[in-house]
């Protein structure tokens, strides 16, 4: 069974059922053994915090949990990996879903413009 990282956005629309995942992004998920990040969670309440990103109440763990994601808590060795990523990318977040991938072997599944145009192996389009 493939493995996927999840990058936040994607991880959000799964999540309120948002039609902007589209129907093979949503099989992909349903047939693929889901990783999602600590630190996409930490993104997803930062911008919920400054009214940015409205989330569905109670437990995100508890959520992303319940759909048969796998969490990832952000380990020394993924902040390790993201400083090997200089120039690449300047989003914080975006460069640590990076190096969490490639650490963990995992394959990055993102919509992200600025992620898929670094051209970099382990990360797909969903």
């Amino acid at each position: 069974m493939k493995r996927y990282l999840l990058d936040t956005h994607l991880i959000y629309w799964w999540m309120t059922a948002d039609a902007h995942l589209g129907k093979t992004t949503q099989r992909t998920i349903a047939k693929s053994e889901i990783v999602a990040s600590a630190a996409s969670m930490w993104e997803m309440t930062l911008k919920n915090a400054r009214g940015k990103l409205p989330l569905p109440q109670g437990s995100l763990t508890e959520q992303l949990e319940a759909q048969g994601f796998v969490l990832l808590p952000i380990l020394p060795r993924h902040i390790e990996a993201a400083r090997s990523l200089t120039g690449m990318h300047t989003d914080p977040f975006d460069r640590l879903l990076i190096a969490q991938a490639y650490d963990e072997r995992l394959t990055l599944l993102t919509r992200d413009a600025a992620i898929l145009g670094l051209g970099l192996d382990g990360v797909v389009e969903g």
